[in-house]
């Protein structure tokens, strides 16, 4: 085969990597990376990162470069946290594009496929699409699509997850996960998008964010107590500063819709006193870092477009009336607690 013959054959299959940050997740190991290995799509890479598991994980990453040689690139490391992994498994890629998925998470077989298809014919740094969230039962609780008119759709998911990356452009612009505990992925995610010359959005749900019942993050009686949500937001505000993004009307929003989202996510764990407090610290801290937030254009009802109506009520309720916005946190609360 001819020099120009292989170039235009990358070119057509470019190759794309798929980072996986492993933490005790034997169970559903297998679902998740079967479902990258048997992709439409063929010139694709797994690139775990074992961080530190406890479990079966690592002999069952190891079986799986056994069986997949070339395809299967697995690194065990004393444990770190998923920001330090990811990073590390981005520093590990080989592939012209990069993607994330969680462990207990899974791919659409076509997923690689259709994003790579978008990326090639709009030139795009960052492709984004939707997702599903089933359960263990298979039931699908939430389905998101964002469309490419959305003034919303870029911004759908907040995750790393559900997008593809160019990766000279992850790299180029040295873009890394925070560790933190709370929208970790923000640092990582908005940076890859707003320095993006080209955004493609596709209206598909490519992506199954698993409605793990054991996690965490799935609880919705949550408290502020110990989440460092303060200084993520001061940390993404001075790396946006550092790359000289700017405050675009858009990002005014999605600053002021966190706020919103983070008081409504942990009223019910903290109580009413704690909760009245965090409601009177955060709107003190969009006055000193987010200036004229209160008529930022997209707190509206019918705005932006694509985000889901109970956000954006949420937002403008805040926002425009925020007496309304603590009577109606107060009765969220108060259902919890029957």
């Amino acid at each position: 085969m001819s020099s120009d013959a292989r170039t235009s054959t990358a070119e057509a299959s470019p190759k794309v990597s798929v980072v996986l940050p492993v933490y005790n997740a034997e169970e559903y190991l297998p679902r998740c990376l079967d479902s990258v290995l048997s992709q439409t799509y063929e010139n694709v890479e797994v690139v775990a990162v074992d961080d530190g598991s406890s479990d079966g994980s690592p002999a069952l990453l190891d079986a799986y470069v056994a069986r997949h040689p070339g395809r299967v690139v697995v690194e065990h490391r004393p444990n770190g946290g998923a920001a330090a992994a990811r990073n590390r498994g981005i520093e590990l890629c080989s592939g012209d594009y990069l993607t994330f998925i969680d462990n207990d998470d899974w791919l659409d077989p076509d997923f690689i496929q259709l994003m790579v298809e978008a990326a090639l014919s709009s030139s795009a740094e960052v492709v984004c699409c939707g997702y599903r969230r089933p359960n263990a039962e298979g039931r699908v609780l939430l389905e998101a699509r964002p469309r490419p008119s959305d003034e919303w759709g870029r911004y759908v998911v907040e995750a790393a997850w559900a997008k593809l990356y160019r990766t000279d452009h992850v790299r180029r612009h040295g873009l890394t996960f925070l560790n933190t505990n709370i929208d970790e992925d923000l640092y990582f995610s908005l940076p890859a998008i707003e320095l993006a010359e080209r955004v493609e959005v596709i209206p598909i749900a490519g992506y199954n964010w698993f409605f793990n019942t054991r996690s965490v993050s799935n609880t919705s009686q949550r408290s502020s107590e110990g989440l460092l949500f303060e200084e993520t937001l001061d940390a993404i505000l001075a790396m946006m500063r550092e790359r000289d993004i700017p405050m675009t009307e858009i990002l005014r929003h999605y600053f002021v819709r966190l706020v919103a989202w983070f008081l409504l996510y942990t009223c019910r764990g903290d109580g009413r006193v704690v909760s009245e407090r965090n409601l009177g610290h955060y709107v003190s801290w969009l006055d000193r870092n987010i200036g004229d937030w209160r008529r930022e254009p997209f707190a509206r009802p019918g705005h932006p477009t694509g985000d889901a109506l109970a956000n954006r009520l949420a937002v403008w309720l805040f926002a425009r009336h925020p007496r309304l916005f603590s009577l109606a946190l107060g009765i969220y609360r108060a259902m919890g607690e029957r």
